[in-house]
């Protein structure tokens, strides 16, 4: 009875950690819809932090220091004589685990209730509207293809800058 329990309290304890809060995946990139505006984005994940990522996007984009990485136009093609709309920002998000055992422990102090916090994760969202106000990542888009080809690539070079 005794190593029944010592083995139910071993499991219970190696099992206790439950995930409250878990990071999306994307392994490459996504284009998702925001059902708040309906507006299609450009969404991945670089290996970098934010203030890194910016630099290098900022670099990618051939921003001037004037020039806001947030929302901004610019030529993006050179057989295409218009400017696009580009709104870029950034989310980090870490996966949290509640440990039951420490709070069955500690249950008269919640405030103490023992959390994990995984390490953090950059992602980088990319909205891109044309002169006429039409989203660029849209199938119905016109530039869906070359704008999903030449944001691919912005993905792919991202890499740290350095800083001076």
């Amino acid at each position: 009875m005794k190593n029944t329990f010592i083995l139910f309290f071993a499991l219970f304890s190696f099992y206790s950690c439950i995930t409250t809060h878990k990071v999306r995946q994307i392994d490459n990139f996504r284009i998702e819809t925001e059902n708040v505006f309906n507006e299609e984005s450009f969404l991945f994940k670089p290996n970098m932090y934010p203030e890194e990522a910016k630099r290098s996007l900022r670099k990618q984009f051939g921003l001037t220091k004037n020039q806001n990485l947030s929302d901004f136009d610019v030529k993006l093609f050179d057989n295409f004589d218009m400017e696009f709309n580009i709104k870029i920002s950034f989310d980090v998000d870490r996966e949290v685990r509640s440990n039951l055992v420490s709070d069955l422990i500690n249950k008269s102090n919640k405030e103490d209730a023992e959390n994990e916090i995984g390490d953090a994760e950059t992602f980088v969202k990319i909205i891109i509207v044309d002169a006429n106000g039409d989203n660029c990542l849209s199938t119905r888009s016109l530039f869906y293809n070359k704008m999903r080809s030449f944001l691919i690539d912005i993905k792919n070079n991202i890499k740290i800058e350095p800083l001076f």
